[in-house]
């Protein structure tokens, strides 16, 4: 898949609910989806009530995300009533994936056979039951996470790759450039006043004027935190404010979703390749851009990050940055110009002063203000003295990192 796939993340504890206990185990659904390549871009909390369960899965679903995960709720405890939730909201049933998961289990302890937890699709949405334990969380992913991956794929329409990984992946269409995913507002319920219609952790998500899920509690509530999103988004950080109803009040911890930032690295060369995995674990969403296919690897489409043949096919906005990796690459001159144009906010390119030097000059030519010029970091990255390729796109990824928290970089123990 080009893009990050969308996934979510559902607790189903009463504990967890009511305040009495920490979610240890949808953080660790959190983290570990996030780093095999998915974006969480939900994360809720319900008790183990049927008709809130099953409301909540039907919602992040009909949201259009790739996968849903739940954890909690699926022993056999009389308030366990995840599956039977599950088996109410989906259409088709993934049997297979539950049975990984309980024979990964009994690997480690024969209580793995008392997991009820189902698998199943609504829609172009996988929905995957998790044990509620952090320990059941990591071993239950670990079994499935391959074929989840695949599966989503699949979901999303695509055809002829398998899981053995010997089918190249499509390249992207060509056409319209490649949307990002929607920003959008979450907002949590963190402290109450007197009787408020909330609880607390109550949380809803909000794209400002689209569609909004869960619920803080009412509908004055959920209507001021509609007409809050778009103001807190606008801001991008996160923020407390106190939401009031007759019965008391509440505190409402309100937090921007930003899809990550676009990194694009131009040229398929080996620095661009591990310019793209430290990207991607930095928290970008990195693209390579190589327009001569020839140079680009099987394996190259077949790893978390998109592949394109040009700029064009990227929408770059201010957060985005565009890394030239090959000095000598063809119309090299033309893409700067492009990009100096366009809304970028880092813009740099590999070589010394000497090799970039004659390319300032025909850009200079081409009418670029000195203005513009200036914005080229060259030569590019940290002075970290690297010299193999791995060393090389660390310095460019430090240069990165600085430039998004506004510093120029250097020992921090020479700081003042």
């Amino acid at each position: 898949m080009d893009e990050r796939p969308l996934a979510a993340v559902v607790t189903v504890s009463d504990g967890v609910s009511h305040g009495t206990r920490r979610d240890e185990s949808g953080d660790l659904a959190e983290e570990l989806l996030r780093a095999a390549g998915y974006e969480v871009a939900a994360r809720a909390v319900v008790p183990d009530e049927r008709p809130e369960i099953e409301a909540l899965l039907r919602g992040l679903a009909d949201r259009g995300l790739a996968l849903v995960v739940t954890t909690g709720g699926t022993g056999f405890g009389p308030r366990d009533v995840t599956p039977e939730a599950t088996r109410a909201v989906i259409e088709r049933e993934a049997p297979g994936l539950g049975e990984l998961m309980r024979h990964a289990g009994l690997k480690k302890t024969p209580m793995a056979a008392l997991s009820r937890a189902v698998a199943g699709t609504r829609g172009r949405t996988l929905i995957l039951n998790l044990p509620g334990s952090p320990r059941g969380v990591r071993e239950s992913l670990a079994a499935v996470l391959p074929v989840v991956h695949h599966a989503v794929e699949l979901l999303a329409g695509a055809t002829g790759a398998h899981p053995t990984g010997h089918a190249a992946a499509s390249a992207p269409p060509a056409g319209a450039p490649l949307e990002a995913p929607t920003p959008f507002v979450r907002a949590t319920a963190v402290k109450l006043h007197g009787e408020p219609p909330c609880r607390l952790g109550n949380r809803i998500e909000v794209v400002p004027g689209g569609p909004v899920s869960g619920t803080l509690g009412c509908a004055e509530f959920d209507g001021e935190a509609a007409r809050l999103a778009p103001e807190v988004l606008a801001a991008g950080e996160p923020q407390v404010r106190t939401l009031r109803h007759d019965l008391g009040s509440v505190e409402v911890l309100f937090e921007p979703v930003l899809p990550p930032a676009l990194v694009a690295i131009v040229s398929a060369t080996d620095v661009a390749r591990e310019l793209c995995v430290l990207a991607k674990r930095l928290g970008w969403s990195p693209a390579l851009v190589e327009p001569r296919s020839e140079r680009v690897r099987p394996e190259d489409r077949s790893l978390p990050w998109t592949v394109v043949g040009g700029l064009d096919a990227l929408a770059l906005d201010a957060r985005s940055a565009v890394v030239f990796t090959d000095h000598d690459a063809p119309g090299l001159v033309e893409q700067l110009a492009a990009v100096l144009r366009g809304p970028a906010g880092f813009v740099g390119v590999m070589g010394s002063r000497r090799h970039v030097a004659p390319f300032l000059e025909e850009l200079r030519a081409a009418g670029m203000t000195e203005e513009q010029l200036a914005r080229i970091r060259t030569p590019l990255g940290l002075d970290l003295g690297g010299r193999t390729p791995a060393e090389i796109a660390l310095s460019i990824a430090a240069g990165l990192v600085a430039a998004r928290h506004g510093r120029s970089g250097g020992w921090l123990h020479e700081a003042r």
